[in-house]
């Protein structure tokens, strides 16, 4: 099975075509969003999907064509996505709508790849320099901005997120596009030179990304094609003989080797896992919806998560892995389609391997589905299009038998199912950048700005933000703002005040239950309104959530100091390991002094015993210090006995 060396004329427009999408994140409104390699590739995609169905409509001659296994095992899925709403709750029709027309899309593009296996069709050919024009813009791209950074982007590559938007986005895409790249070498569908010079760059890149699970399938993807029999040509073994010695370089540069070898990241995906199987446990048969992951996922506690994400400053959308993503989200049925859909894919092409006797293109196939499943374990390229779509196509072509059905019906089906896709990423496009408005507004603090534009955007297309913030929650914080500056400084509160803002409050977590920022700042407009009983009972919620939120924290303590309860707001104070700059904050400082000195002498709690004694002997500050001492000597017993 060695490769050819021929070479054969380029079409330059599937070259062209495959660079230009790959660059639609640079271009016009698509650059000003918050995540451009998201849904404008999926739109990219979608649109030219839909013109290849049309010209094949118009061209082709066939009467049917034939639906396989694994393209009917997924459009089964798409249809139990679509049920959603009728067996389980959902929050977020708009998360719903994305994802099942996400899924809409990929099984176009599996019938787009059926269309083009068919012998009438070149169309697999200009396929893979299509995709051999994505992976090379994609590399070059994050080469030259690499080569613009120089030594910090190789200490921190996260500095160079490349076009898809994060460097593991941008490595993953060009991962896959190797193997194809690979094949259309070896079959001399281009010069040569055109060929090495992507896969330099390409495995340069995904060295250079260290994205750990794309070396992992990589490598076992290169290792199983090798052991089906695949032999390289010399200049191919050359690019992998220099990036296995690149690789082993970065792994022993300390700060690659030290970020390589963290094991944080597999730490904070078990409490992913964790998660997700629970929500699983609480919704086995359908589970929580499409798209409903990231609003479920606080219900079960945000202990162990980085600060970020305590605080709600930022969010998890997806578990980081795809088997248990579509478990959690689809249930028991999604996930055996969905599994279904691999087994029967691998089958199959383990099955053509044997037939063919051993091909290049049989064990190059085998290799893509091995990266593929290795990648869905430890991230989601499900949700990106600038994988699963070529993937899609792929498989369509690549899979075999199944049923016929009319060429009408056939093409019918990948139309609508491509417009959908289509659509549904451009309304995903304006509620990106609608929203990009309102977080502008939001960082300028622009109270009415802020409530008219959060207005403005919220729709059935737009609920959440890309950091699951429910939007109408910012017309809530608006109005809070606008509301207190028009009253003065000095002004004081009661329970007609913010009227408004709270009725925003509701409406987001009628949307969003277990959102963060929002039950902080809604117990908050309690504190301020002077409903302490309303506002202690919506800080315990927060902190069943978030139990180290260090805001919700103090305030609580506040509010029990407001409620004659000192000792539970010095039990809240002991426990609330904060950060330096939250210990120097004279507010935070204030509440522990006062709630020490206003403890009764019949204090239960043994540490704090000590401090009834100690208060009348030293002053605020000596007393905050004792304070903090025996704080941090109850931390480091907290460490020792985890």
């Amino acid at each position: 099975m060695k490769e050819s060396s021929s070479a054969s004329p380029v079409n330059y427009w599937a070259l062209g075509l495959g660079a230009l999408v790959a660059a639609l994140p640079m271009f016009g409104t698509f650059a000003e969003l918050g995540d451009p390699g998201h849904w404008p590739l999926q739109f990219g995609f979608s649109i030219i999907g839909v013109a290849m169905v049309l010209k094949a409509w118009a061209s082709a001659s066939s009467d049917s064509y034939r639906i396989s296994g694994p393209v009917l095992l997924w459009i089964t899925l798409v249809l139990w996505s679509w049920a959603a709403p009728w067996v389980t709750e959902m929050y977020s029709v708009a998360e719903w709508k994305y994802s099942s027309g996400r899924f809409t899309g990929y099984a176009g593009f599996l019938l787009l790849g059926a269309l083009w296996a068919s012998r009438e069709s070149n169309m697999y050919e200009h396929f893979r320099t299509f995709v051999l024009g994505f992976g090379a813009m994609l590399s070059v791209h994050f080469m030259f901005n690499f080569l613009l950074q120089g030594a910090e982007a190789l200490e921190d590559p996260y500095l160079n997120p490349g076009l898809m938007g994060h460097k593991n986005f941008t490595a993953s895409a060009i991962a896959l596009t190797l193997p194809v790249v690979i094949l259309g070498r070896s079959r001399g569908q281009w010069p040569n030179y055109l060929a090495d010079a992507a896969l330099w760059l390409g495995v340069l890149s995904i060295l250079l990304a260290q994205t750990r699970s794309i070396w992992l399938g990589g490598a076992l993807a290169l290792v199983v094609g090798l052991a089906l029999g695949w032999r390289p040509a010399k200049s191919v073994r050359y690019a992998l003989l220099a990036g296995g010695a690149i690789a082993g370089l970065l792994a022993f540069s300390g700060p690659v080797q030290k970020r390589l070898m963290n094991p944080a990241n597999l730490e904070i995906r078990q409490i992913f896992w964790d998660h997700s199987f629970q929500m699983h446990s609480e919704n086995p048969i359908a589970g929580v919806g499409p798209g409903q992951w990231r609003i479920h996922f606080p219900k079960y506690g945000l202990s162990g998560m980085n600060p970020s994400v305590a605080e709600g400053i930022t969010s998890e959308v997806r578990p980081h892995n795809d088997f248990i993503w579509v478990l959690s989200e689809l249930g028991y049925v999604g996930f055996f389609l969905f599994l279904a859909f691999f087994i029967l894919a691998l089958r199959q092409a383990i099955q053509s391997y044997h037939s063919a006797r051993s091909s290049v293109e049989e064990s190059t196939w085998i290799a893509i589905l091995i990266l593929v499943l290795v990648y869905a374990t430890f991230e989601f390229p499900l949700e990106r299009a600038a994988f699963w779509v070529p993937f899609s196509v792929l498989v369509g072509i690549r899979s075999h038998g199944g049923i016929r059905v009319p060429r009408t019906i056939f093409l019918g089906i990948a139309a609508l199912s491509l417009g959908i896709s289509s659509g549904f990423a451009w309304q995903a496009i304006q509620a990106d950048r609608d929203n990009q408005i309102v977080l502008e507004q939001n960082s300028r603090k622009d109270a009415r700005g802020i409530v008219q534009s959060a207005t403005d955007a919220v729709s059935s297309w737009n609920e959440l933000d890309r950091f699951s913030n429910p939007i109408i929650y910012f017309a809530g914080m608006g109005s809070l703002f606008g509301e207190a500056q028009s009253l003065g400084p000095n002004a004081t509160y009661g329970p007609q005040n913010f009227k408004l803002a709270e009725g925003y409050f509701n409406e987001a977590l009628a949307l969003h239950p277990f959102h963060v920022v929002t039950l902080y700042q809604k117990a908050n407009m309690f504190r301020y309104r002077q409903q302490l009983k309303e506002a202690k009972e919506t800080y315990e919620q927060l902190l069943s959530v978030s139990p180290r939120h260090p805001g919700g924290q103090v305030n609580y303590a506040q509010t029990l100091l407001a409620l004659n309860q000192p000792e539970s707001a010095s039990r809240v104070l002991i426990a609330a390991f904060l950060t330096n700059d939250y210990y120097a904050n004279p507010d935070y400082q204030r509440t522990v002094i006062l709630s020490l000195r206003a403890m009764p002498e019949s204090v239960r709690h043994e540490g704090l015993k000590t401090f009834v004694a100690l208060r009348s002997q030293l002053d605020d500050a000596g007393l905050f210090q004792a304070f903090q001492s025996f704080k941090l000597q109850r931390m480091q017993q907290e460490k020792a006995t985890h």
